[in-house]
């Protein structure tokens, strides 16, 4: 509920990575036990990986994805890596994990496994109880019976032969389809995005690669095709999404982009881990076997682990709905159910097992790492921060990762000026995060080769229609202001002026929905524009969410906040469609306990005239809100059937709740986004409106497929139901986009109404105060009255506050005042006494204050700010002290130049926030002997020097002694001559390196 809907006819299955692995916890230090959320977790490959670089970890592993089939696939595999003590039947695992036709020995092993889990899987209890399920546990019943549903789908071999026909028929149609797709998008092009997964040597694949993709289409396997056709004629099961076989298999989808092939083109010193045994392999098949050797460590390293100290779990179903019951799971500590269903598709409670995700359940429902893959492509980067960081621990070295692979701008800063529908930084600040690379400016994850093969794509394809991937992974941390404040056990909460706060929401507002913008749309229109504005990740329901993680960070007049927001709202005349949409925002407001307005209340007027609340019940009992459930006739939904599968897209729908032609007063329509979508029948009890009406959904698996109606159900203010009680229009219909509107206006006209009815049709048409299959309104995780109280602090001294400083005309945070109280008469006493105070920054977020030569105090701000542009006020009277600090823009300050890799302390531990750890013991290693092979890495270690760092690098007139003044540029320096030095590649080789500062003290000549 908390993205717009669609028409989920056209869908992808994704059964294997498509980027290569990463190590989950790299960001972690030492032995930290890693909690760990996977929201969109895709296949096995990060978890393997992880573990296989991270061998003496504890892991709490959770899985969540909307695909059963994935997490089907997942554990199967898991079981099978932990049946197989000795390893011998990897070649085995390896076929029925990843090739679409299995020879009879694998497709034997298949059937036994997937026999033997569905026996053991009859109910959470069971499964639990079973040898996997010491490690591998369920978060919820329905998740298990989503999972036991595919597992049974895969035991093919009990099946009659007339079934069995009839399925290899749907198999091979659903492949069929799957080629159709690839060919239509990628025609007779070259699939270059196995790229990456061949860094940092990925010129040497672009050729190898393309070949092997389209080889595994060709034969189904990663083996040689010629070798394997006879050999390999049963179908894999594993390769279906679903026992009807709804979704296809993505046009992308190619085994070995989940690993590092690097391996198959660098040369590697004899014993090195990974290393391919034979020499005499071709060229085409080291990749392959790159792949399988590197498949084989990690499951040999994960059957290590169990039974040791891991847990990995598994939910079926939105990720975003998963995080926000997670939350309210933590608000309410469990003692009430967030009334959200497990995805928007069905009428299934989202319920989580009550013995585990209970207070004594011990189940993290806080993680120190969470990674989010590229659903932000998917669901809208705010949507997705809003429901995951609140989970993020308050730890030092917890970390929120955040990929996109969709490009829709064409640079990465306009990916990152967009990215968050506002000021990158002011938006940041507002959710409480601090995003790593931003404002160090700085990675240790090369892009050279996303940016090199951007360039041959812009080549071969021309920049108007180049429609390629951006590789983007972002690190998101918790704010020092957050971090110091949970240790000093202080409110971490910003004060903003109210008008300030408001005209920041608004400004956030006309981004999230600037698709309905006309103006802006025509006034610089283009392809990848238009292509943007087909795809909204937000509606109103999305704003009311974010608007209430807000409010729990921020400290505001929140009654000001909401007037003066809703005023610049109502008011605005840019957004086209923002009148027809204002109720809704209304709604969830109210919902989401925010702000009501005064429809939402009792004893309202509407038009001067008081509602007359008779007409459904009694004044006292009146709810204001109910939810309409429009039953759908399988009839209107016939065109769906009719648009080519290829032209059909995801199509955004909506109800529509508007006057009739009868109504005499001024017409009027609302809008609301926020559907849920289901097919079935349904069952009613009751009078027709009202608490004790019962709507209960029995659904039809067979969904877009099936015979059964469709229903819609979405909440709406009530006293719109009683301006015209019987004759008002109720309709289900596409959002009006560029896309939308060329595909589908013949069908369903120019307003793309699929059905449209009267409230007074009392077949189709049922109202009652919750959501079917719901007891109760949904619920979004507020911070709890506990969690947002502003505890005593810890400081006898001193109390501090950090208010931002807003830009009126640009609704933007410029800089921060930090205001330090002194509390006790002795510090009131010295500072009175004329002691001189002064400022200090110990680092770019971190300013100390220093009251003559007994007290110190240091602020710490939730972005880097410029200490030399600050100003310091004193109250000596008022006993207190102000710094106001403009904030330090990413690029260009001093005070970032060596604000590259973050390092604290936590507990004595080292925490870097910039830095991977790596395990040294499980790299591959380089033959540097083997010059001739290692040319790539020359054009790697040059390519890491900036434009502007080439530019003062040939600058004599910037060098003094051999040293630049540029700091980083001395760095990169450095490591380029080290690696250069190290591998012969350049001059004479070294082995042995020091560090050289004679200035300081440290020149060890």
């Amino acid at each position: 509920m908390f993205t717009p809907n669609f028409v989920n006819i056209v869908s992808f299955f994704y059964p294997v990575g498509n980027t290569p692995a990463v190590c989950l916890t790299q960001d972690l230090p030492g032995e930290t036990p890693a909690r760990i959320l996977l929201l969109g977790c895709g296949d096995v490959r990060n978890i393997l990986f992880t573990i296989y670089s991270d061998d003496h970890r504890a892991f709490d592993i959770t899985c969540c994805d909307a695909e059963v089939a994935i997490l089907a696939r997942n554990v199967l595999l898991l079981t099978l890596l932990v049946d197989d003590v000795d390893g011998s039947k990897n070649g085995a695992i390896w076929n029925i994990h990843y090739h679409l036709y299995l020879d009879e020995e694998s497709y034997r092993i298949l059937q036994d496994q997937a026999e033997k889990i569905h026996t053991l899987s009859h109910s959470v209890e069971s499964w639990h109880q079973s040898r996997y399920g010491a490690f591998l546990r369920m978060c919820d019943e329905g998740s298990l019976a989503r999972i036991r549903k595919m597992w049974n789908s895969y035991c093919t071999e009990r099946i009659s032969k007339e079934h069995m026909k009839s399925y290899e028929r749907s198999f091979e149609a659903t492949l069929r389809r799957a080629k159709d797709t690839k060919e239509s998008h990628n025609g007779k092009g070259q699939v270059l995005t196995g790229f990456r997964s061949t860094a940092p040597v990925s010129l040497h694949s672009l050729v190898d690669l393309p070949r092997l993709h389209q080889e595994f289409w060709d034969t189904g396997t990663t083996d040689r095709g010629n070798d394997t056709r006879f050999t390999t004629t049963r179908l894999n099961p594993m390769f279906t999404a679903s026992a009807k076989n709804t979704s296809t298999l993505h046009y992308g989808s190619n085994p070995l982009l989940g690993f590092h092939l690097a391996t198959a083109y660098a040369p590697l010193l004899s014993g090195s881990p990974l290393q391919i045994g034979s020499c005499d392999i071709p060229g085409l098949r080291k990749v392959v076997e790159a792949a399988r050797i590197q498949f084989q460590a990690w499951s040999s390293a994960f059957r290590d682990r169990v039974p040791g100290n891991m847990t990995i779990r598994f939910f079926a179903g939105d990720a975003l709905s998963f995080c926000h019951a997670l939350q309210h799971q933590r608000s309410t500590r469990g003692n009430s159910p967030a009334h959200l269903y497990r995805d928007p598709f069905h009428s299934e409670p989202l319920l989580l097992n009550e013995s585990d995700y209970s207070v004594t359940g011990g189940v993290p429902i806080t993680f120190n790492v969470i990674d989010t893959s590229n659903l932000l492509d998917h669901l809208g980067a705010l949507n997705l921060l809003v429901a995951s960081s609140p989970l993020l621990s308050e730890e030092l070295a917890a970390t929120l990762y955040t990929e996109t692979l969709v490009k829709r701008e064409n640079s990465l800063k306009a990916m990152a000026d967009e990215l968050l529908c506002g000021h990158f930084p002011t938006v940041s600040i507002l959710l409480g995060l601090f995003p790593v690379e931003y404002w160090t400016n700085a990675t240790a994850i090369s892009t050279v080769d996303e940016a090199m093969v951007d360039i041959v794509c812009r080549k071969m394809q021309g920049p108007q229609n180049h429609n390629g991937q951006m590789y983007c992974r972002f690190a998101w941390k918790r704010t020092l202001t957050n971090q110091v404040s949970s240790a000093r056990q202080t409110s971490s909460r910003l004060s903003l002026n109210d008008l300030d706060l408001a005209n920041i929401l608004f400004r956030i507002y006309q981004k999230m929905f600037q698709h309905e913008n006309m103006g802006l749309l025509f006034s610089n229109i283009s392809l990848q524009l238009l292509k943007n504005n087909s795809c909204p990740r937000y509606h109103r329901g999305s704003l009311a969410a974010f608007l209430a993680l807000v409010k729990g960070q921020v400290s505001a007049n929140w009654e000001i906040v909401m007037d003066k927001f809703l005023d610049l709202v109502e008011n605005d005349s840019s957004i086209l469609m923002g009148r027809n949409y204002i109720q809704e925002l209304y709604l969830y407001l109210h919902i989401f306990d925010i702000h009501s307005v005064p429809t939402l209340k009792t004893g309202f007027h509407i038009e001067g005239k008081p509602l007359d609340l008779s007409i459904v019940k009694k004044a006292e009992n009146f709810s204001p809100v109910l939810c309409i459930t429009l039953k759908v006739p399988r009839a209107a939904l016939k065109a769906f059937a009719e648009i080519p599968y290829t032209e059909l897209g995801t199509p955004i729908v909506h109800g529509i709740v508007q006057s009739s032609s009868r109504f005499t007063g001024r017409p009027w329509q609302n809008i609301f986004s926020v559907v849920q979508l289901a097919f079935g029948e349904v069952i009613t009890s009751g009078p027709r409106q009202g608490e004790n009406l019962q709507l209960v959904i029995h659904e039809d698996e067979d969904s877009w497929m099936g015979e059964s109606p469709l229903f819609v159900s979405f909440y709406v203010p009530s006293w719109i139901t009683h301006l015209e009680p019987q004759t008002a229009t109720v309709s289900f219909g596409i959002q009006s986009t560029p896309q939308s509107s060329r595909t589908f206006a013949k069908h369903f006209g120019f307003n793309l109404t699929i059905y449209e009815t009267h409230l007074g049709n009392k077949d189709n048409v049922h109202i009652r105060t919750y959501a079917p299959n719901q007891p109760g309104r949904p619920r979004v995780g507020h911070l709890s009255k506990l969690e947002i109280a502003t505890p005593q602090p810890a400081d006898d001294l001193f109390d501090s506050v950090i208010t931002p400083v807003v830009d009126a005309k640009m609704a933007k945070i410029t800089a921060f005042t930090g205001r330090i109280d002194l509390k006790s008469k002795y510090a009131q006493d010295i500072f009175r006494g004329g002691a001189q105070a002064e400022s200090t920054q110990t680092s770019p977020c971190v300013v100390k204050i220093l009251i003559g030569s007994e007290l110190q105090y240091e602020l710490y701000f939730p972005a880097p700010v410029i200490q030399t542009r600050s100003k310091l006020r004193l109250a000596r009277k008022s006993s207190y002290i102000e710094v106001i600090a403009p904030i330090a823009g990413p690029v260009g300050q001093d005070c970032l130049q060596n604000f590259m890799y973050p390092t604290f302390l936590d507990k004595s531990c080292p925490v870097n926030w910039n830095l991977p750890r790596l395990n040294l013991d499980r790299l591959p290693v380089l033959d540097t002997t083997k010059t001739e092979n290692l040319q790539w890495l020359i054009t790697h270690m040059s390519l890491m020097f900036s434009t502007r760092e080439r530019t003062l690098r040939e600058s004599s007139t910037e060098i003094r002694n051999g040293i630049h003044n540029d700091v980083r540029l001395n760095y990169k320096e450095s490591l380029f001559t080290m690696f250069m030095s190290f591998s012969g590649l350049q001059g004479p080789r070294s082995t042995i390196f020091g560090l050289s500062d004679p200035t300081r003290g440290g020149d060890l000549d």
